[in-house]
């Protein structure tokens, strides 16, 4: 009977000193400085920044740049219980940079990146320097994201957007032609993730779909379409081609990162 009481005595010390320890990681991870974030950050040489403050749970990096693209201010709150299920899950807000807006980002199992409550508008000029048809890029993109799913080994698992742009104006203006906003949406073909957009003015108008595949290629298709010769010249100077009464234009390449 004394052994039994002995044997109790000494799980409930063990199941305490259990909790003493797992209480202390908590707190300790909670109270965490956002500044741990440095270390890794530090490491990639395309990641600059100005501070970090706050907790790992709720902090902010000020004067956040990715491979010489300023994001501005960057606020974050990470879940506690996405912990727990292995998809961390944190919802971000940016402002003062080239990337204004908000929206949830979680990584699920099988590296899925999942976005949901996605609200931004991107400046063109400041983030992709390549250019857009082989021009500099000037404008704005408006992205609203309900709901994304996407992985490198499933590609597309679910898409549900809308997109505006207003980046063939500036091309469009320097031939003395009407602006030519274009607006659509985001969906699944497969495993493939498609954003296609329309837009058209009184002298032209013109098809673009952006097709993202599992191993991050992306091939890019415009088709446009006018009954005036110096619209055609116009089209042509940008690379469309003349098929069968259509100006078709096509690009391919691999996302390296920002400003691709």
């Amino acid at each position: 009977m004394m052994s039994e009481t002995k044997m109790h005595i000494k799980k409930k010390r063990s199941w305490l000193i259990l909790c003493g320890v797992a209480s202390f990681f908590m707190v300790a991870v909670a109270t965490a400085p956002a500044s741990l974030f440095s270390v890794f950050l530090g490491g990639d040489r395309q990641v600059a920044f100005a501070d970090v403050s706050g907790t790992i749970w709720n902090g902010s990096i000020e004067g956040l740049s990715a491979a010489g693209v300023p994001l501005g201010d960057v606020t974050f709150k990470l879940s506690p219980f996405s912990l727990l299920t292995l998809s961390p899950r944190v919802a971000l807000s940016a402002q003062d940079g080239a990337i204004l807006g908000r929206g949830i980002v979680s990584v699920e199992h099988g590296n899925r990146l999942s976005l949901s409550d996605v609200n931004m508008r991107i400046d063109l000029g400041a983030t992709a320097p390549s250019g857009v048809l082989g021009q500099p890029a000037q404008g704005t993109a408006e992205i609203t994201i309900d709901r994304l799913r996407f992985s490198q080994k499933n590609g597309c698992g679910l898409a549900q957007g809308t997109i505006f742009t207003d980046v063939l104006n500036a091309p469009a203006q320097r031939y003395d032609l009407p602006e030519l906003p274009l607006a659509g949406s985001l969906t699944c073909d497969g495993n493939t993730l498609v954003i296609a957009m329309t837009g058209e003015n009184n002298r032209a108008e013109t098809q673009m779909t952006v097709r993202i595949l599992p191993n991050l290629t992306y091939e890019v298709t415009a088709v446009a379409r006018s009954d005036e010769d110096d619209v055609s010249s116009a089209l042509k100077f940008f690379g469309f081609e003349d098929q069968n009464g259509e100006l078709t234009y096509g690009a391919a390449g691999v996302f390296k990162g920002t400003g691709t």
